[in-house]
């Protein structure tokens, strides 16, 4: 013990502190290394703030700026670490995706950074859970799309939606020579036919001039305020927000209540005209899970989640 007392004695303590930042800073920069060698080609990285100047300047065209990077990659991957958020590898390579997709699924995992992001809004429905949870939902909802009577009903929407309220929207937009912001009507369109797929109801209005419904406008801003949690230079400062409820944070908290009210009424409004009428009341998705004995809670995340879904993707189809 003598020995160290003596040795600390003769060593300045400022020698010692900066021999422990030269070791860290060496610590630091070898892992930032490495990590250059795995990843190829990206964005510019530094030493502890990572690549956040990169990722900050193209915080409004991330898709684009991932495509321009993983474009210059040979393996057409690149590995993204910033401040304050875990490491994220960013692949379009085919053989990548098959094998997270399909040969190894199981290893896989959303994990907790994800499901966090997108928990408030989707809760634990089949596009934000993992494992057993997963598992019985898909299986569930691989039995109600597989079968030829929703397909039927699918398509007879489809028919419906589009000779009986779109097309005469756009002969009337045409009369009138005005102008009309077509990927806004297709959305409409897309969201009406997703709610009549799950939900049974026709609720949003395809009429440009007139204003989106209530719940459309809801899940717009809740997808919205979820989609900028995962695009924040630090992830940090959405979680403040939703610990103090100001901001985005109140407004996505608002719009999630409002979806959950909505949905909810709706489920309960068809299980009680079911249980009164003892048979099915529709084809939809919200009949098929009802009868299938699903809990409420379980019924609203499915049916949230398969909205979310498939209004942006067919309308951008």
């Amino acid at each position: 013990m003598g020995i160290f007392t003596s040795f600390f004695k003769l060593v300045p303590l400022e020698f010692v502190l900066i021999s422990v930042f030269f070791s860290l800073l060496h610590a630091i920069l070898c892992k930032v290394c490495r990590v250059s060698e795995l990843s190829g080609h990206g964005p510019p990285t530094y030493p502890i703030i990572g690549c956040m100047i990169s990722f900050y300047k193209n915080r409004t065209r991330l898709i684009d700026w991932y495509t321009e990077l993983i474009a210059e990659s040979d393996t057409n991957t690149i590995v993204v670490n910033r401040l304050g958020a875990r490491r994220t590898i960013v692949t379009a390579n085919s053989e990548n995706v098959e094998y997270m997709l399909k040969t190894n699924f199981n290893n896989f995992p959303k994990g907790k950074p994800f499901t966090e992001i997108l928990g408030d809004f989707l809760g634990y429905g089949i596009f934000n859970v993992d494992g057993e949870l997963w598992r019985i939902q898909r299986k569930l909802a691989s039995h109600a799309f597989s079968t030829n009577s929703l397909r039927e009903f699918v398509m007879s929407t489809l028919e419906e939606e589009v000779e009986n309220q779109f097309l005469p929207s756009l002969e009337s937009l045409a009369a009138a020579s005005a102008v009309v912001d077509l990927q806004d009507l297709l959305r409409r369109l897309s969201f009406n036919m997703i709610c009549k797929v799950s939900l049974g109801v026709d609720h949003c209005v395809l009429d440009p001039s007139q204003l989106v419904s209530p719940l459309n406008k809801a899940f717009d801003m809740a997808s919205e305020i979820c989609a900028k949690r995962g695009a924040a230079p630090l992830l940090l400062v959405w979680k403040v927000k939703k610990w103090l409820g100001v901001g985005s944070e109140k407004k996505l908290r608002d719009a999630v209540e409002e979806v959950h009210a909505y949905v909810e009424e709706i489920i309960r409004n068809r299980k009680k005209k079911m249980d009164e009428s003892q048979e099915n009341c529709g084809e939809d998705l919200l009949s098929r899970l009802i009868l299938a004995g699903c809990d409420e809670e379980v019924i609203r995340d499915m049916i949230i989640n398969f909205i979310m879904a498939g209004r942006d993707t067919t309308s951008a189809a």
